[in-house]
């Protein structure tokens, strides 16, 4: 075995013992499924897991060993999870609902919100039954699917989950994207330890069917990286998504950015974003990559993206900074009324 390997193998036993450490509430039981579960989702996906790993493993590590990650969760936390379902792939959708279920250190709340399509109902509800058959220990404690009438878009397909949600904290899963099994227990240590109400959590594009990576931690605009977790007061302070169908997270992200609500990031990467290399590659939420290119032959790498901001992106970022201005100049118009 190389030592690179070996090298990961130790990270991976000694974020089990720490766990352990850090948190009452984790027994010797979990500790075992911790050690298991990184195992299983590092062997499955090593192509690109053995490269992008190890920030996350470090990280982590450093916050269950500062001593104070009983004092910033002493229990186990609860988040709640968003995933937005049109025109899903059954495999993507069943990787996606996997990942969830291999959250480590948390209790998820997932909230399925169907944009319309009977043939998605059917599909959700066949993975659903074919998972709760294989399932063992799951973080999911609480699953909802919620059916919309009509193909709405994005932004009001998660805004239907969004507005049912009691979990103190929130985050969204696309249904061809994955998790990593710490990407959520290490965001919200960061966010508590930072005391913060969002963090931007690190990405990377991969191709899941390939197990290759595609970029690593691309930047979406000025706004940090378009993977979030945040507190889901943050919804009642300054309202849902924007009913847009496509830009309604970065819109978001824009307008906390705007009323000065603080944003941490962190580059360690817990979520992986699905894409296929193929010239006319398009997904739900971001029309912004205008050519995809194959790299052929490589053990790692499947592709590399160029994007940009296109037209519609361009003027809804600037019809929504106009709005916003609008609303902050009515407040100070009423706080401080002429005389």
């Amino acid at each position: 075995m190389e030592l690179d390997h070996l090298n990961h193998l130790d990270l991976i036993e000694r974020l089990a013992t720490s766990s352990a450490a850090a948190f009452p509430w984790i027994s010797t039981e979990d500790q075992v499924g911790i050690l298991a579960k990184l195992l299983d989702f590092d062997s499955s996906f090593w192509t690109f897991s053995h490269y992008l790993s190890l920030p996350l493993y470090k990280e982590t590590l450093l916050l269950l060993n500062s001593g104070l990650a009983a004092s910033w969760l002493p229990e186990r936390p609860r988040l709640a999870v968003v995933l937005p379902v049109y025109c899903a792939d059954r495999d993507l959708l069943q990787m996606a609902l996997q990942s969830l279920q291999n959250q480590l250190g948390v209790q998820l709340d997932v909230w399925i919100s169907i944009d319309g399509r009977d043939q998605d109902r059917e599909l959700v509800a066949d993975v659903l039954s074919q998972l709760e058959a294989e399932a063992g220990a799951t973080a999911i404690v609480s699953l909802q699917v919620l059916h919309g009438s009509s193909n709405v878009g994005v932004g009001r397909c998660r805004n239907r989950a969004l507005q049912n949600i009691t979990a103190p904290w929130f985050t969204c899963l696309d249904a061809d994207d994955i998790f990593h099994p710490l990407r959520c227990l290490h965001a919200l240590l960061l966010l508590r330890q930072l005391g913060v109400e969002r963090l931007n959590t690190g990405w990377s594009r991969v191709s899941l069917r390939q197990r290759k990576i595609i970029l690593i931690n691309g930047l979406m605009a000025s706004h940090g990286h378009n993977s979030f977790v945040a507190c889901t007061s943050l919804l009642q302070r300054y309202g849902y998504l924007a009913d847009l169908r496509v830009h309604e997270d970065t819109e978001y992200q824009q307008r906390l950015q705007f009323f000065q609500v603080p944003m941490q990031a962190t580059s360690a990467v817990g979520h992986y974003l699905n894409s296929e290399v193929t010239p006319n590659y398009q997904s739900l939420s971001t029309p912004l990559r205008k050519n995809v290119h194959a790299i052929d032959d490589h053990p790692y790498l499947c592709g590399s993206v160029i994007a940009e901001a296109d037209d519609e992106r361009l003027r809804i970022h600037q019809q929504y900074q106009q709005h916003y201005r609008q609303l902050f100049a009515s407040a100070l118009l009423a706080a401080f009324p002429p005389n």
